[in-house]
């Protein structure tokens, strides 16, 4: 099966070598992706709340950017600073991933560059 490389402005560049996404087959593959504006590439300001929105209006934009949706997310892999925000985090998190079967998740306590709170990574397929 080929690779194809996914790529939207909706989402962050790349700031080192690393694609969005990867499609391979039926599976999408999809970064860590950290709380940076996609216009002007800086960290979103503030608390967890507008991080966790940024984070995922990013993975969003890659997983449509593949033609999927957050409903055809399967993994979700969630790093955070500091585990006190899981709370928040998960509020918000629960409204962008509502679809029944919710993905498997793993979230773990990391330091994350730039002094990011958040950061996502996913894997998405389809039949």
């Amino acid at each position: 099966m080929s690779k194809i490389v996914i790529k939207t402005s909706g989402a962050p560049k790349a700031v080192a070598r690393y694609s969005q996404g990867i499609k391979v087959g039926n599976t999408l593959y999809v970064q860590g992706v950290i709380a940076l504006d996609p216009p002007t590439g800086k960290l979103v300001a503030g608390a967890i709340e507008p991080q966790t929105e940024r984070v995922l209006a990013s993975l969003k934009a890659i997983v449509e950017a593949s033609g999927m949706t957050l409903a055809d997310v399967v993994k979700v892999t969630a790093f955070l600073a500091n585990l006190e925000d899981y709370p928040k985090f998960n509020e918000i998190y629960g409204r962008h991933f509502n679809a029944e079967p919710p993905p498997v998740r793993t979230t773990v306590q990391a330091k994350l560059p730039l002094g990011a709170l958040v950061e996502i990574e996913v894997i998405a397929a389809r039949e």
